[in-house]
């Protein structure tokens, strides 16, 4: 006579983790390191500050513009500065990538999945999370930096308020292209599993990317090379923050093109990022 020993799952649909339960622990791992608190915080008052600045010099020189630059002034210029917010995507792509890098090389993220072994539920609360905290940051800049920018103009350049066509649109398009570049940031350390070469990539791409790609990329021509560049996120964002296309010179996307431009880059980011650490030891 012998006897059969089986083991299952016992665990009730009651003791599985819930969504609230996840998000609740990615939080406090966000927010647990002091430095980024402190790195989010410090973000909001540097770029209120750069808006000032910039809003302040066309003040100054108001007096001495040509003509037609008076006639069709585009304030989004001191707003949102293009080279200044590459270095907050470059920062928005590192906290992203230092949240899968820092558990990576901590051994967190063993513990985390041993607690929780559904790889795919702790990802996709890392990543709204992660997502949702950039976007509300990408939000409160968004809407301060034109505030302080229309404080700055005074009396001298009116005729703009926060119901200016495209304003919302840029407001929106900051808070979108900061979750993005968090995104892609995880994505990246998922790639490459090392914390420095991580940051490193994450710094090429988001900052030397954009710059290179303001030249013409062989062996494309002048058309395929602005096609490439506009493909970036940093790109498609300087898109939605345009509000007068006709003080540009460069080749731009149209703004459908810029908002399904940012999308394609987080699914993208989303479909490399969990197939990898859903099945590979981490």
């Amino acid at each position: 006579m012998s006897t059969t020993c089986t083991t299952a799952d016992t665990r009730s649909p009651a003791a599985r983790p819930r969504w609230r339960d996840l998000i609740a622990a990615e939080w406090i791992k966000l927010t647990s390191l002091r430095s980024t608190p402190i790195v989010l915080g410090l973000l909001v008052p540097l770029y209120l500050y750069f808006a000032h600045g910039g809003a302040a010099t066309t003040y100054a020189d108001w007096p001495t513009l040509a003509a037609e630059l008076k006639r069709h002034p585009d304030p989004a210029h001191d707003a949102f500065p293009f080279p200044k917010f590459l270095l907050l995507m470059a920062t928005a792509g590192t906290l992203g990538a230092m949240t899968v890098a820092g558990e990576q090389a901590s051994g967190l993220i063993r513990t985390t999945f041993i607690a929780v072994p559904a790889r795919t539920r702790v990802l996709a609360a890392k990543a709204a999370v992660l997502a949702g905290t950039l976007a509300v940051v990408g939000l409160v800049i968004g809407v301060g930096v034109w505030g302080v920018t229309l404080a700055t103009y005074g009396d001298r350049i009116p005729g703009f308020s926060y119901g200016t066509p495209g304003v919302a649109r840029a407001v929106a398009g900051t808070a979108v292209m900061l979750a993005v570049c968090g995104l892609i940031g995880m994505a990246l350390a998922a790639i490459i599993r090392n914390t420095a070469g991580t940051v490193f990539a994450v710094l090429v791409f988001f900052l030397a990317g954009p710059v290179a790609g303001k030249g013409r990329v062989p062996p494309l021509d002048a058309d395929r090379s602005a096609h490439v560049t506009n493909a970036l996120p940093g790109y498609a964002w300087g898109r939605l923050t345009v509000m007068d296309p006709g003080h540009t010179v460069e080749r731009l996307p149209s703004v459908p093109t810029a908002w399904i431009t940012l999308a394609a880059w987080a699914f993208a980011a989303l479909a490399v990022m969990l197939p990898l650490l859903r099945r590979r030891d981490v």
